[in-house]
């Protein structure tokens, strides 16, 4: 349901720049209006046509085996289309595990934001509703860990493990 909420809002986003740009708008010509920041929609857009974009060993952040101790047999990882990164996806069972490194920017339009938790990195927030942990990480950038597990206990066991292995490796 998250995810056609989200393409639905991408849909909704895209229409409406079509129109702006189709009916001679200034949109994307770096004009801002009274009060706006100038480039700031330009930016969210960037930010979001980055998430479509592979970006190479995004993949190799986990390995099959630390994967596989967690879902079971997966697909061997592809890029996440909904997160950025790589998602790897239970060859059953619909559990998956979703890992990314994001800008700012990035991480602001697509992170679902949750509260302060312990035994991962510093400024670490979990969602227990998405199963999202997110935390500071590489200069700026912000590494994010979504478990896609059906057991509310077990999936913030797993989003802390993953994330201090993410953690280690960025």
């Amino acid at each position: 349901m998250e995810i056609l909420s989200r393409l639905t809002r991408a849909a909704l986003v895209g229409a409406a720049l079509t129109v702006l740009v189709a009916c001679g708008s200034d949109a994307g010509s770096g004009a801002s209006t009274p009060g706006e920041t100038p480039g700031a929609a330009r930016n969210a857009d960037d930010a979001a046509d980055s998430l479509t974009e592979p970006k190479g060993d995004e993949c190799e952040r986990l390995t099959t085996d630390e994967v596989a101790d967690v879902i079971g047999a997966h697909d061997g990882g592809q890029h996440d289309y909904q997160l950025g990164g790589c998602v790897w996806t239970a060859t059953s069972g619909g559990q998956a595990i979703h890992a990314t490194v994001l800008s700012k920017d990035e991480y602001e339009a697509v992170a679902e934001i949750g509260e302060p938790v312990t035994g991962s990195a510093d400024g670490a927030v979990y969602d227990d509703i998405h199963g999202e942990l997110w935390f500071p990480c590489r200069g700026g950038d912000f590494c994010g860990i979504k478990a896609d597990i059906g057991e509310s206990d077990l999936r913030k066991d797993v989003a802390l493990r993953m994330g201090t292995i993410l953690q280690g490796r960025v």
